[in-house]
């Protein structure tokens, strides 16, 4: 009942990011197909990595969104008082936020990226397997810690509205001041490809970055257990 609740609390927002996603990437690059030639290869890799830019720009908006909500935003409409009641512990129903969340999240990761290269290949000109793999693995090993900062600001903030805004505020800060002082550590030129794509190829080359996917998640594990520790300790 709680994973169905969760469910019904984030679909509309999911169904409509996910929608939202779909079409864009099969437009875009169904519409800029019409412009290329099969083998102006290095202009149609680099097509597909101006589509992860924008792809992230909206996935993050997306799982921001998705980390939204729980018993904090329930408590400003007033319905708080009937989940509480619920047999249920407040870190139990936190974490089918938290396992909605990231379930829904990889969806919009991995989805997009089917479509372009099922779009991609029907045109003539298929996507090695690999690079979308790479892809999708670089925006969710390392993209899942937009959506727990945006689950801690949702446990920390109260507002329908203030929540949110908290959250893409912090997004914007935190691009702009790592790109300008800690940039090999700037999670969006990571989860871009900006730090592994040949220059030449626009190929997206090398090992993947296991221990910079793996830190990444560990952060965005530490950010989800601080939420467990401010939903239970708030007054509702």
């Amino acid at each position: 009942m709680l994973w169905y609740k969760a469910w019904l609390e984030t679909r509309s927002r999911f169904l409509t990011s996910l929608a939202t996603l779909t079409i864009f990437s099969a437009v875009f690059v169904h519409h800029a197909e019409g412009l290329q030639r099969p083998e102006w290869t290095a202009a149609y890799n680099r097509l597909l990595y101006i589509t992860q830019q924008y792809i992230v720009v909206m996935w993050i908006l997306a799982v921001i969104l998705l980390g939204m909500g729980g018993i904090v935003r329930e408590k400003v409409t007033g319905a708080s008082s009937l989940t509480l009641s619920l047999p249920v512990s407040r870190a139990l129903l936190l974490g089918v936020h938290v396992g909605v969340g990231i379930l829904q999240a990889i969806i919009l990761a991995v989805v997009p990226w089917t479509v372009i290269f099922l779009v991609s290949s029907h045109a003539g000109m298929p996507i090695l397997i690999s690079q979308v793999g790479f892809y999708v693995l670089l925006l969710v090993g390392g993209g899942l810690v937009y959506f727990a900062m945006a689950v801690l600001v949702s446990s920390s903030v109260e507002g329908e509205y203030t929540a949110p805004a908290v959250a893409f505020g912090l997004v914007f800060l935190s691009t702009i001041a790592f790109d300008s002082w800690f940039r090999p550590l700037n999670l969006w030129r990571l989860i871009t490809g900006d730090f592994y794509i040949n220059r030449h190829m626009y190929l997206l080359s090398g090992h993947f970055p296991w221990l910079g996917a793996l830190a990444c998640l560990f952060v965005a594990g530490v950010m989800l257990l601080l939420s467990v520790w401010v939903v239970q300790r708030r007054e509702f």
